[in-house]
């Protein structure tokens, strides 16, 4: 059986989830929480060699990296496929894929640790990062449709990115922030509300929920001022 390695309060590892969950694939999950290295859980380097998560234990090996993973899963098992038929189609859900990655998710990582000790950070920043949100949310709206699924007629690969990393992105901006410049997409709000009506996104936002709390406990215990 394929076992997940990761934790569910983590938005790379419910990537990868939601893809196995909306694949109706069987799979076992194994708590793992980041922070591998030399001396800390240094077996999982074997397994993940940046020691991070999430990583997909498969007969074959494992692999890393979500994007990584779910490309795995799409060709190992067809059925019920995220990804579209044509190499247009294909190439064009990784753009968008990638835009969501680099120009939503990563910049708003940035903030974080703000986000955990309730800081607001430099001016510059600050700037420097509704800047880069700002380009990645325009071309959101160029790319995507959100009156069914943003690309195709089906849930795919493309509807995973957006809708476990917007609300997150979203609650980092709003939250440390206070400025959201993907509120101004049209459509958006109301897709992402019909996205997590699915049954499979429910549960990835039920076991984050659970997960969270504990998951903040460990990063109390690992690192100092948070």
């Amino acid at each position: 059986m394929l076992r997940l390695h990761g934790f569910s309060a983590s938005n790379y590892y419910n990537i990868a989830k939601l893809a196995l969950l909306e694949k109706a694939l069987p799979f076992e999950e194994v708590l793992t929480y980041v922070g591998a290295d030399a001396t800390h859980d240094p077996e999982y380097l074997e397994k993940s060699p940046l020691g991070k998560i999430p990583c997909l234990e498969t007969e074959h090996g494992f692999v890393s990296e979500s994007r990584c993973i779910v490309d795995y899963l799409e060709r190992t098992y067809p059925a019920r496929p995220l990804y579209p038929e044509t190499a247009f189609a294909m190439a064009k859900t990784l753009e968008l894929t990638q835009i969501v990655d680099l120009y939503l998710e990563l910049p708003a990582r940035r903030l974080i640790p703000n986000l955990f000790r309730r800081t607001s950070p430099p001016e510059r920043v600050a700037e420097e990062i509704l800047e880069t949100v700002g380009k990645g949310a325009k071309a959101l709206a160029k790319l995507a449709r959100f009156d069914g699924f943003v690309l195709g007629s089906s849930f795919g690969a493309a509807d995973v990115a957006v809708t476990i990393h917007v609300p997150a992105v979203q609650n980092i901006l709003g939250t440390v922030l206070k400025r959201d410049p993907l509120a101004e997409v049209p459509g958006l709000g109301a897709y992402v509300a019909r996205m997590q009506a699915r049954p499979a996104v429910q549960r990835v936002r039920a076991d984050q929920a659970a997960n969270f709390p504990e998951f903040v406990t460990f990063l109390k215990s690992r690192y100092s001022g948070i």
